[in-house]
């Protein structure tokens, strides 16, 4: 079975991540899946993007049963972070608009993905978490550029110290997310957002998320490759095994 998926219709390159067993949690084959099809959907001129997940959740973040069973977890997170975090570099460059429907859950390296895309549609019952606080790490997928710019540092601080959940209402509110809606809803909210979009102007698009990464998201390359020395790091100490085993316990 793919662990991404790829389609191609009507202007639209749909890129589903395939994981339904494990909420689409990140192992390194869905994370190269996901970069080989953002680079088809440049190859291909797409104009939109959508990134969505399938089984019903966004995603779940890094797949930490992975991280508890790997021989050398810092190899492995290391890698996994910098195909990432080539992915949310092409999300923010690609002359495409891209959105997120974000079903379910957007966890950790989940929140980043989704972030990372210029518009989000959310149902009402999605739970994002920072989570990374859990395992001991920092966070990486761009989560410490794009959260703390778009909520300020007091409320990021509070949702990364407490890992707390954030509703779909305080989402919308906070600007996180563009449309929440009922699950039976997602279609139609995103065909007739599609539709919108596509009765205005495509060739602005561009240059448009070049003066907002300019604006918005500065440094954001060199920030990556900050967030991915860190959480590498983390996962070489002892504590994070021990981390790791406290979780599995809690549940």
């Amino acid at each position: 079975m793919a662990v991404v998926l790829e389609s191609l219709k009507d202007d639209v390159f749909t890129i589903t991540l395939n994981r339904p067993d494990r909420k689409n949690a990140m192992d390194f084959d869905l994370l190269k899946g996901l970069y080989g099809a953002m680079k088809n959907a440049a190859r291909e001129k797409a104009p939109f993007v959508v990134i969505r997940g399938s089984g019903g959740a966004f995603c779940s973040g890094g797949d930490i049963m992975a991280f508890k069973e790997a021989q050398d977890a810092e190899a492995l997170i290391d890698a996994e972070a910098a195909v990432l975090h080539e992915s949310i570099k092409m999300i923010r460059n690609i002359p495409a608009i891209v959105i997120a429907v974000i079903e379910g859950v957007a966890v950790g390296a989940g929140i980043g993905l989704a972030l990372a895309c210029d518009l989000s549609i959310a149902t009402k019952k999605t739970i994002m978490n920072m989570g990374y606080r859990r395992i001991g790490l920092t966070p990486d997928g761009g989560g410490s550029i794009f959260l703390p710019r778009l909520v300020g540092a007091k409320l990021f601080n509070e949702m990364y110290f407490f890992s707390r959940n954030i509703t779909m209402d305080e989402a919308r509110q906070l600007g996180l997310v563009n449309v929440v809606c009922d699950d039976g809803e997602v279609e139609a909210k995103l065909g007739e957002l599609i539709g919108t979009l596509k009765a205005l102007p495509m060739e602005t698009v561009g240059n448009f998320k070049d003066l907002v990464n300019r604006s918005l998201f500065f440094g954001l390359e060199s920030h990556l490759d900050r967030e991915r020395q860190y959480v590498a790091d983390f996962a070489s100490k002892p504590l994070f095994k021990q981390r790791l085993d406290e979780f599995f316990r809690k549940k």
